[in-house]
């Protein structure tokens, strides 16, 4: 046993055996793979007295401190620079290939450049952890909710990778977003012989949530009420608090989630409804700053700061956090590509963060500009640097605390699959408090992409590993095809308007959560079978 955590308040025994209803159950969530990613590849050049890699990541300050640490070099000697990264997923949060060009670099004085086949990617890459949940959920006769127990067993592999804190978010997200207080939940990492498990969005969430939110439908059923009732009676508001402690804040909107989708959920006959949260930030307690630069070079603007960009947009984020703080017109501004000689640290692009975190960090330091153009000219401010920064305050797991705060904000969401009489999912409605909507396009790709995900872990994809061997191809894997997607609705909640990153909460993550449990309750109304594993058997996707 590797990791182990437990969340608890109350007496959550008397209230399960006390509780009116009672549904116990046994959950399996599989292994998926990061095949949404390009195979990895970076290029490393010696330089005389150190050396410089070439490479898509999620950290490139990541990549100097582990690259530092093997050769044995100071971090001064080791210069990164980012590529395009493309998509992320988690899946280029930790090192893949570039250990391996920078060795063989430095050894052999030459240029190297290591890219892996896509199956040697398959085999060697992170996957997303396999759970075992048994969870117990218990309501009274009104449907509301008293309490709930949980055991989550997850296979970490080989190795360690990120397997204690993605078991961290599936505990500390466990109980769903709803307003009760009598859990226990146990989580333990083991270790094995089968692939590693690592970073995937969703960061955990995604199979606790898958327990939480099938449970409810059949407590649902129980009491007599509609999976919708179920979630509204319980649904966190403002000023609430959280199984894990946390106090609501003043932006929370998961009712207003949940009443977006009420119409389309209550006149489909065949749809199935879930609900999510997810934190943006790192939180537990861990040190967690957003660091962004802006110098005058030429009369520019010079934006730098280290946040990949995967997808989210990050670039465009800091871009606009200038141009709405200080007035500027986006002609006279440079985004900068992520490097360890010219931009601060921001921290990794992982757990939602960076519009967060870089985006309040950049706003920061654009009021510095701004003050400092009240009596000067960007001619004026020629070669200055202006450094903003923010630190995100949390509380660890197991505080004292009586109302421990686990991460500096939270995203809410409520999902509806729609399936048609041939079985085939028709559509999906997928409603999220983002807060404040920095880019609405931007939002609205992130949901539609997180869906499609969503979908595919629901539906299709099943990696394959018999003893410890992974025995899937690319080809064999069930990504969703492009076909097969149906139609997606986005509709964007924009409730927060507090002042850290002009409201913003974190929409990377949470996008995947719910949509596994609403296609789970699609069917359960399609044929009446009750499903606890994935990908879901005996559906029209998979037999």
């Amino acid at each position: 046993l590797l990791f182990k955590q437990v969340l608890k308040r109350g007496d959550v025994e008397k209230v399960l055996k006390d509780a009116k209803y009672i549904v116990t159950n046994i959950y399996h969530t599989p292994y998926t793979e990061h095949a949404y990613l390009e195979p990895e590849s970076a290029t490393a050049i010696p330089k005389e007295n150190g050396i410089k890699i070439m490479t898509s990541s999620q950290s490139v300050y990541d990549e100097q401190r582990e690259i530092a640490r093997l050769l044995g070099m100071d971090l001064s000697q080791v210069e990164v620079e980012s590529t395009y990264v493309g998509g992320g997923f988690g899946g280029k949060e930790d090192m893949s290939v570039q250990h391996h060009a920078a060795l063989l670099a430095w050894k052999l004085k030459v240029p190297v450049q290591f890219t892996l086949t896509r199956q040697e990617s398959l085999v060697v890459s992170t996957k997303r952890h396999p759970m075992k949940i048994e969870m117990t959920t218990a309501c009274d006769e009104n449907g509301k909710l008293l309490g709930m127990k949980a055991k989550i067993l997850a296979d970490t592999g080989a190795y360690a990778s990120l397997g204690g804190p993605v078991l961290q978010r599936a505990c500390t997200h466990a109980a769903g977003p709803y307003n009760y207080h009598n859990i226990d939940i146990e989580g333990i990492a083991v270790y094995t012989n089968n692939p590693i498990g690592g970073a995937f969005r969703g960061f955990g969430v995604t199979q606790s949530a898958f327990a939480t939110e099938s449970n409810l439908n059949k407590l649902a059923e129980m009491v007599g009420i509609s999976p919708f009732e179920i979630r509204y009676r319980n649904a966190i508001e403002p000023g609430m608090i959280l199984p894990n402690g946390q106090i609501a804040d003043s932006g929370t909107a998961l009712k207003e989630t949940l009443l977006a989708v009420k119409d389309v959920y209550e006149n489909n006959k065949l749809a199935g409804i879930a609900c999510a949260f997810k934190n943006a930030g790192i939180g537990v307690g861990l040190p967690d700053v957003g660091r962004g630069l802006i110098s005058i070079e030429k009369g520019k603007v010079h934006i730098r700061t280290s946040a990949a960009c995967i997808g989210q947009g990050v670039g465009t984020v800091a871009l606009q956090m200038v141009c709405e703080t200080t007035g500027l017109l986006p002609k006279n501004i440079v985004v900068e590509m992520p490097s360890t000689s010219r931009t601060p640290n921001s921290g990794t692009t992982t757990a939602s963060r960076q519009t967060v975190f870089t985006g309040e960090a950049t706003k920061r330091a654009a009021l510095k500009l701004k003050e400092a153009l009240k009596d000067r000219s960007l001619e004026q401010l020629e070669g200055q640097e202006f450094l903003g920064e923010y630190s995100g305050i949390t509380d660890p797991m197991n505080s004292e605390k009586e109302y421990p705060e686990s991460h500096v904000a939270y995203g809410y969401a409520s999902q509806v699959v729609i399936l048609g009489e041939d079985g085939k999912v028709k559509k999906v409605v997928a409603a999220h408090d983002v807060g404040r909507a920095v880019n609405p396009k931007n939002v609205e790709g992130q949901i539609e992409g997180g869906v499609v995900m969503g979908l595919g872990y629901a539906l299709t994809e099943d990696l394959k590993v018999e003893k410890g061997v992974i025995k899937s191809k690319f080809g064999t894997i069930g990504l969703l095809r492009s076909t097969d997607v149906p139609e997606i609705e986005s509709i964007i909640i924009e409730k927060n308007k507090e002042n850290l990153a002009y409201g913003a909460k974190g929409v990377g993550e949470i996008v995947v959560v719910p949509t596994a449990p609403a296609v789970q309750g699609a069917y359960y109304k399609y044929d009446g079978k009750f499903r606890t594993s994935l990908p879901l058997k005996e559906t029209t996707y998979k037999k």
